[in-house]
């Protein structure tokens, strides 16, 4: 590998190799979820709160088991956001009809307002954090990183169920 350097950049001539581009999208990662979860914490909210609220909503009336899965978290740790957010009249849990097994959780009347400030606050938030990239780049951005995530989807293990 080269030591020689692009001029007015740190990062030696040619392409990043592997590690490199981990490196990058490590540390780029842990910038934007620190950036990300600003907004929420100022108002005493967690980002993974935040992050559920937005799934369920998305999904309508999703298993928890799904929500699992789809956030990256463990069982304990959706249990345990659940409880808060159904102790504050925000979510509640009802039967899966289709598979008494299943819990399906459903945002309160109560929820959906707390959500529409959620929106609110994650959208300008997200412009902020984006707005530097053009039309040509956000749309390149969501095609390499859908790509890489189903690359590296596609060697894990099955979940747990």
């Amino acid at each position: 590998m080269s030591s020689e350097k692009t001029p007015g950049s740190s990062r030696p001539e040619g392409p990043p190799t592997g590690a490199q581009l981990a490196d990058a999208l490590m540390r780029t990662t842990h910038a934007l979820r620190r950036f990300a979860g600003q907004p929420y914490q100022q108002r005493g909210w967690s980002t993974s709160r935040v992050l559920l609220m937005l799934a369920v909503d998305e999904a309508g009336t999703p298993r928890m088991g799904d929500l699992k899965d789809r956030l990256g978290v463990t069982g304990r740790s959706i249990t345990s956001l659940v409880d808060g957010l159904e102790d504050e009249g925000l979510l509640k849990r009802c039967d899966d009809p289709g598979d008494r097994r299943s819990i399906r959780l459903e945002i309160t009347a109560k929820g959906h307002e707390h959500l529409s400030e959620i929106k609110a606050l994650h959208d300008a938030h997200a412009e902020l954090t984006f707005g530097i990239l053009s039309d040509a780049e956000r749309t390149t951005l969501v095609d390499v990183l859908d790509r890489l995530r189903d690359h590296v989807a596609g060697r894990l293990p099955e979940p747990d169920r």
